[in-house]
């Protein structure tokens, strides 16, 4: 066959292109957010890879936001990348890995790394000792507190982290200043010379430090240490506690101490010699109030070491356990329930809200508190001024609780030639509840009659004739079934005689 240009020109168009994939790399090290501190050799490992590029022939290079190209070195044969650097800026560095193939095409890793500006670097907290000062001795027995001032620029001071470190006792605390900067803590170093830094860091890792050295001498005096019971403990009066101790002394064995327990309070409860390991021991009842507790020890020199502790005693009844401002000492009756003191007002709810012993105090009737026998006196037939003839009408009555029992009692005044008779109507009584209305003979202590239910109870007795013992009565009103929801029952009582 012949190829005419046409047919040539065909064939060309149908020329076989080659397909290309972007390369790709990624960031074996440092760690994403990792930190370092400013002019430390931080090293940078990566890989990059192509599938139609050789590994030598991708264009690597290793940049921060921050300090811009850090390194152009190509990669292994293995499309490993590396390089390593200790002269990075301070700061938040974004560091990108790029990897170019032949034919343009990239492919990025990124990880955030931190710089701090290093111990004193601008930005750093600035740390000041106050105490102890430089060449101070202080005595082995003797309260040593250190005592600092710590700011930042950027920092709330109370976010700062401050670190005591001690030379020979090593770290001695970790934690935070004040919101205005200040640090006071309290350190039990060993006798001899000390160098104590004071090491603060910020938020960036940035970090400030202080240092000054002093020394702990030995005053000769006895080493004394409460052991029991802890500082700040307290007790219920009445309460037996345990106290335990422990003394030394370098010239002076412990059990040749002059040993004594006391209370700022109650004085000196114990002079209990100490064992030979330096135990020393007591127990008692300390009395109602805070104490400051001592144990002393005294050497043959004379010389006397000392440890203290506060314990305070108290009255539970002392204490208002329900936050109403009212203690049961103080006439709270009942210091679980803040609703309930002297001075809450008393409402329909069965509880004696105010404290005066009285249930729902508005629904009390003025012949109340008649709960039990003997109750109200309504004096004798046709003597008593209450008695209108040998009848008494008493209205407006109240049982105020499922529990309120309403006793009336007289006197018939019954003569050798009466014949007794009887009669007493409770009414009004609600038909929701069910009550009880009994009639007493009080000269014999029994019921003569009763009876029960609702809206009209009546009670009678007639006696013999020419009894002169058939003198007394009483009647009592309860209920024995309570509406729900009611604070009280009125109604109102007749009484014939």
């Amino acid at each position: 066959m012949i190829l005419t240009p046409a047919l040539l020109a065909a064939c060309q168009d149908k020329g076989v292109s080659v397909y290309n994939t972007e390369p790709t790399a990624s960031i074996l090290a440092p760690e994403d957010g990792a930190a370092v501190d400013a002019g430390s050799l931080v090293e940078f490992y990566g890989v990059v890879g192509d599938a139609q590029t050789d590994t030598e022939a991708i264009a690597v290079s290793w940049s921060s936001d921050l300090d811009g190209e850090l390194d152009t070195a190509p990669a292994a044969v293995d499309g490993s990348v590396y390089f390593a650097s200790s002269s990075l800026s301070g700061g938040d560095h974004a560091v990108t890995l790029t990897a170019i193939d032949a034919e343009g095409l990239s492919a990025q890793a990124t990880v955030q790394l931190h710089v701090g500006t290093g111990p004193g670097g601008p930005g750093s907290p600035t740390v000041v000792i106050l105490g102890p000062t430089a060449g101070q001795e202080i005595a082995s027995t003797a309260v040593i507190n250190l005592v600092a001032a710590v700011t930042d620029e950027e920092d709330a001071y109370n976010t700062l982290q401050v670190e005591l470190v001690d030379v020979p006792d090593g770290s001695l605390w970790v934690g935070n200043p004040s919101e205005t900067g200040s640090l006071t803590v309290p350190m039990t170093l060993s006798i001899g010379n000390h160098l104590l830094t004071v090491n603060a860091t910020d938020s960036d890792l940035n970090v400030g430090s202080a240092t000054v050295s002093f020394s702990v001498i030995d005053d000769g005096k006895p080493h004394v240490t409460i052991d029991e019971p802890s500082d700040g403990t307290e007790l219920v009066v009445g309460t037996e506690v345990s106290f335990r101790g422990t003394v030394s002394d370098d010239n002076t064995a412990p059990d040749g101490l002059s040993v004594s327990w006391a209370s700022d309070v109650d004085g000196v409860f114990s002079a209990n010699p100490a064992d030979s390991s330096g135990a020393t021991s007591t127990a008692g009842v300390l009395s109602l109030g805070i104490h400051t507790v001592t144990l002393s020890a005294t050497d043959v020199d004379g010389q006397t070491g000392s440890d203290s502790i506060v314990v305070t005693v108290y009255d539970p009844n002392d204490r208002d356990d329900d936050s109403d401002g009212w203690t049961e000492n103080e006439g709270d009756c009942d210091d679980a329930d803040s609703s309930t003191s002297p001075s809450a007002t008393d409402v329909c709810d069965e509880l004696d809200n105010d404290c005066d012993g009285v249930v729902n105090d508005d629904d009390i009737d003025s012949y109340e508190v008649n709960d039990t026998s003997p109750g109200y006196d309504c004096g004798e037939v046709d003597v008593s001024f209450l008695w209108a003839g040998s009848t008494l009408e008493l209205s407006a009555l109240t049982i105020s609780s499922p529990t309120d029992e309403d006793w009336f009692e007289w006197d018939a005044d019954d003569e050798y030639w009466d014949n007794v008779s009887v009669s007493v109507t409770a009414s009004g009584l609600p038909s929701l509840g069910t009550y009880v209305l009994e009639l007493w003979s009080l000269d014999t202590g029994t019921i003569v009659d009763s009876d029960s239910g609702s809206a009209s109870l009546t009670v009678t007795y007639s006696g013999d004739i020419f009894t002169d013992s058939e003198d007394h009565f009483a009647t009592r009103v309860y209920a024995t079934s309570w509406p729900t929801g009611t604070c009280a029952t009125l109604y109102d009582l007749s009484i014939h005689s």
